[in-house]
């Protein structure tokens, strides 16, 4: 069984007679073929449904690619093959320019299916939006063969750069390279000596201008093989870097050249709540299958079915409501922070600051929930070959990134709800 107990549809749309499949999902990389039968299907719609059919195949790979410590060539071509990796990618280079709603929901299920595959699907989603607001030069460059690219970022100023004629030279050593193992291009943050200030940079150097370090040992979400990305004095022309604040404050090069409202938000905001996604997914695929397995689980001793015991009914009903809840925050913050960038608004650092919070508590409700099902699922759900000892692991690690840090972001939103300034150094 799936991480989900329904089948795979779209609410709300019109069936009629199919149309031809824009050109957007034609040739895409996929072991599946997909109809695009739905006479108001959008894109981000079928984006979503896509994902949804491919979860319960990405959680029968679950093991193999933690065993590996990557995820299988086929499942980054299959997830390639949803359009999900191009969907905020502009219509001008063929992508969908979509906004970060369907992304959201497509990245759940996936998260439901597999962790590892669900946070890469929002890393390599994000980055090709990241792409997006680089100089055009550099946009051309990266889409000039196919709609989308697969890149890794770390944004710990952990390397320097020093400004030469045409860009600058780069040199450092960056952990957390989640998506590092299939990229053909990197990003990393550097600092560079501006008059008598450091500014941190983006840059953006091909894959096989780095050397990856192989150290992914982790408890959880080993899938992603987050390894070290090195790079030793390569040199990268200035229009593949952008300065940090630009990105921060969503006054990007890319922001000058599209039309597009999602190009103008700024990056912390953006990056914290698509996290999210896949995060809560886990814990909404553990419930799922904390459903179905109470459904024939016998009680050791007593004989008594879980579903009979009025402890799992109320634990089952309290993580439902409780997700239901987390999921309409997550969504609500997305669509607010759209909306006003559409209408011509833009987020001061209170509202991005409720940005990281929402990102924060759902992540840490997904955690809550993982944890207590599976307490009250008995010994078996240890076993190696058990998707709910994975999907544990993979929920405590991924809660420990710093941009879903409970106790940094409860303070970061308290001192500017109090009108305070945050600490210098947050990201926000």
């Amino acid at each position: 069984m799936g991480p989900r107990s329904h089948k795979p549809g779209i609410s709300g749309c019109a069936q009629g007679g199919a149309r031809p499949m824009p050109e957007i999902f034609r040739g895409l990389s996929s072991a599946h073929t997909y109809e695009y039968g739905f006479r108001t299907m959008e894109y981000g719609e079928e984006i979503v449904r896509r994902a949804r059919e491919l979860a319960p195949v990405l959680n029968e790979r679950a093991r193999a690619a933690e065993e590996a410590r990557r995820l299988s060539d086929q499942t980054v071509a299959d997830l390639a093959g949803t359009g999900l990796f191009r969907m905020l990618v502009p219509e001008r280079f063929g992508g969908g320019g979509q906004g970060f709603g369907a992304m959201v929901a497509a990245c759940r299920e996936i998260g439901a299916g597999d962790a590892s595959a669900g946070w890469l699907s929002v890393i390599y989603t994000l980055h090709n939006w990241m792409i997006a607001l680089l100089p055009e030069e550099a946009q051309r460059e990266v889409w000039a063969d196919r709609p989308y690219a697969l890149v890794p970022c770390t944004l710990a100023p952990n390397g320097t750069a020093e400004a030469v004629d045409g860009g600058h030279r780069v040199t450092g050593r960056w952990s957390w390279g989640s998506g590092v193992m299939h990229a053909d291009h990197v990003m990393v943050m550097a600092l560079v000596t501006v008059a008598d200030s450091i500014e941190p940079r983006l840059f953006l150097l091909p894959r096989e201008d780095a050397e990856v370090h192989d150290v992914w040992h982790t408890s959880g979400m080993r899938g992603t093989g987050s390894n070290d990305i090195e790079i030793k004095d390569r040199f990268v022309p200035a229009h593949r870097s952008v300065p940090l604040t630009d990105l921060t404050e969503g006054r990007s090069p890319g922001s000058r050249v599209h039309d597009g409202a999602i190009y103008r938000i700024p990056l912390v905001p953006v990056f914290a709540l698509t996290g999210a996604a896949p995060v809560l997914g886990v814990a909404e695929g553990v419930l799922a299958r904390y459903a179905e397995r109470m459904q024939g689980r016998v009680m050791a001793y007593t004989g008594v079915k879980q579903r009979d015991l009025m402890s799992g009914q109320i634990r089952l009903a309290k993580a439902t409501a409780d997700l239901a809840a987390a999921r309409l925050l997550l969504e609500d913050a997305v669509r607010h922070l759209t909306e006003t960038y559409e209408s011509g608004g833009g987020y001061g650092i209170a509202e991005r600051a409720r940005s990281r919070l929402v990102a924060a508590h759902v992540a840490g409700v997904a955690r809550t929930i993982v944890n207590e099902l599976c307490a009250s699922g008995g010994a078996s759900v240890q076993f190696a070959d058990s998707p709910f000892q994975r999907a544990q692991r993979d929920v405590n690690t991924i809660s420990a990134h710093v941009v879903f840090d409970a106790d940094a972001t409860y303070a970061l939103y308290g001192r500017t709800a109090l009108g305070m300034e945050p600490d210098p150094m947050t990201l926000v």
